[in-house]
């Protein structure tokens, strides 16, 4: 298998061993641009959650959730999303009616939580939800319209971005209207409303306690409690990273690439430094060349129609790549601030995945970082 592919970089081009789709699939989409400029400042919608969870104590969170996102209301079921009832309470708002003989329901809504977490880009709402099929219902409605769709067991968060909040839309309404009593709204929101999208849409996190990559706690040498602990830290800061490069380069997606640096980024944040033996068995490859069926690796290639020779070619290139971050974390030693941190999100975005996979990766990567580092003092 170690045979199967030489990375040999002329100019940081990608060789001609690599397929079209690979080569594809590895392209950089860190670019930097003008146009995105990263902020620790708070989301326009931050405030509005504060003052919900402010007023709502009594309530619990998964009520306070259906409020604002009304497809939570609905069963999980193939197709619901296509009923006349659906359209109009998710799409056209009409909450005020609402009468569903079968709503639903979770196994454990009681302990769910959600909080207002800090994070590198700013705050935003962190929902934690401890049991495993309440997470799935989660996913499923506000991911997929309430469709079964099969959801991964090596996934374990999400960060939503485009989430339509419907009770913060219908609170503009309603003081519009107080405002405009002979006004017409659907003009207003057409012309002022509709393009402005941060008054409407949410930022979100939602998080499961499961192991993290499905890993158990056995496989990794620890007891149940310290992994689930370390499980929550993880997907909490890989999912900060995600809001960070979202916010700096406009891009966050489930790619390997954004996944290796927010995988470097929780691991990091959680134990204080990289752990190799931890990141290759997140990916399946714990027992590299031989790659575990089912891991989290194979995830990627499916969302990306790879063929069965790129995934093979693919397992060398995280294999070495994850090698080389170990070395650049080793050499830059424990995270000393916020810079730091920062600092070695862009390093680690602006190496494209075959460079960080080549020979001289490490070395490359540890060159951006010094140079992204002191640019910033001047």
């Amino acid at each position: 298998m170690n045979n199967l592919i030489t990375l040999e970089l002329v100019d940081h081009e990608v060789s001609i061993g690599l397929s079209p789709e690979l080569k594809a699939y590895l392209f950089n989409k860190f670019i930097l641009d003008d146009v995105y400029a990263v902020s620790t400042t708070d989301d326009t919608g931050i405030q509005f959650w504060e003052d919900l969870l402010n007023a709502s104590e009594k309530k619990d969170i998964f009520t306070l959730l259906k409020e604002c996102y009304p497809q939570l209301n609905f069963l999980i079921e193939k197709e619901i999303d296509k009923i006349e009832l659906y359209k109009n309470v998710v799409l056209k708002g009409k909450t005020d009616t609402i009468k569903l003989t079968a709503y639903l329901k979770l196994e454990d809504a009681k302990n769910i939580s959600l909080e207002l977490h800090q994070s590198v880009a700013g705050r935003i709402p962190v929902l934690i939800v401890p049991n495993k099929e309440d997470f799935l219902k989660i996913l499923q409605s506000l991911l997929h319209k309430n469709n079964p769709v099969s959801i991964p067991p090596s996934i374990g968060a999400v960060l939503l971005t485009d989430l339509n909040n419907r009770k913060r839309l219908n609170n503009i309404k309603k003081n519009w209207l107080q405002n405009n009593p002979l006004g017409d709204w659907n003009t207003k929101f057409s012309d002022n409303i509709m393009s402005n999208r941060s008054l409407y849409k949410d930022k979100f996190i939602i998080l499961s306690t499961k192991p993290y990559s499905n890993v158990t706690a056995s496989q990794l040498g620890l007891t149940e409690d310290v992994w689930t602990y370390y499980s929550v830290s993880i997907r909490k800061e890989h999912e900060f990273t995600h809001l960070y490069t979202l916010k700096k380069y406009g891009h966050a997606a489930n790619n390997l690439h954004d996944d290796l640096i927010a995988d470097y980024i929780g691991i990091t944040k959680t134990i204080w430094s990289y752990n190799k033996a931890w990141m290759l068995t997140f990916m399946g490859l714990e027992n590299y060349p031989h790659y575990r069926e089912g891991a989290r690796l194979e995830n990627y290639a499916k969302e990306s129609k790879l063929s069965e020779a790129d995934f093979r070619q693919l397992i060398i290139i995280v294999k070495n790549a994850i090698e080389n971050i170990a070395i650049f974390d080793k050499n830059l030693g424990k995270l000393k601030s916020i810079k730091d941190q920062t600092c070695r999100i862009d390093a680690l975005c602006e190496i494209g995945l075959i460079d960080l996979s080549s020979s001289n990766g490490a070395d490359l990567l540890i060159e951006i970082y010094y140079e992204n580092f002191y640019q910033t003092l001047f």
